[in-house]
């Protein structure tokens, strides 16, 4: 259903003032800045769903992933190649290897691959699903993994999964291709 100009400003202004006391319960993350920035978007799909009481965490994910892949359409294509170019640049994984030695809960283990092409992760603990827990907000959880296939396809970064901890699985086990050069922009 959509939202009529009012209620969407009540939303927004909600989800905005839920999102500092949030953050606030975040755990310590310095020099954690991944483990952080998804973190940080957890929170912002939290205070979404806590801005629209009554509806299903599933219906208020759909919700949101809808908004977000309506804006991404005013992603303009050199800016998603350039996200794309970094997302499998040595910059990236670096800031990846830093977020899964623990730090806010995410524990997993770096999987090399072709370089600048493919590279993978295998995480045996979800920083995420154990913040959602603690927060009260578990019901999101199988929901948010979906935030990454949203990513993927947006920007074309070839994203596979068997299985993620938040819908089940005992790791989650990410794998990212590259795209070949010659493929349309995403």
């Amino acid at each position: 259903a959509e939202l009529g100009h009012a209620e969407f400003t009540r939303l927004r202004t909600e989800a905005t003032a839920a999102l500092p006391p949030l953050i606030a319960q975040l755990p310590d993350l310095t020099g954690k800045s991944g483990a952080r920035f998804v973190l940080e978007a957890a929170c912002s799909l939290v205070a979404f769903h806590r801005a629209l009481p009554g509806r299903s965490a599933e219906a208020n994910a759909n919700l949101l992933r809808t908004a977000l892949l309506h804006a991404a359409g005013w992603v303009p294509s050199p800016v998603r190649r350039l996200y794309r170019w970094l997302f499998f640049s040595p910059w990236y994984h670096r800031r990846l290897l830093d977020s899964i030695d623990g730090g806010g809960g995410f524990v997993g283990e770096y999987v090399p691959g072709e370089s600048g092409k493919k590279f993978g992760v295998e995480y045996s603990a979800c920083g995420i699903q154990l913040f959602l827990a603690r927060i009260g907000a578990s019901d999101l959880g199988p929901h948010i993994c979906g935030f990454d296939d949203l990513e993927s396809e947006v920007f074309g970064l070839g994203l596979v999964r068997t299985g993620t901890i938040g819908r089940g699985a005992k790791a989650c086990d990410f794998r990212w291709a590259r795209p070949p050069l010659s493929s349309p922009p995403a």
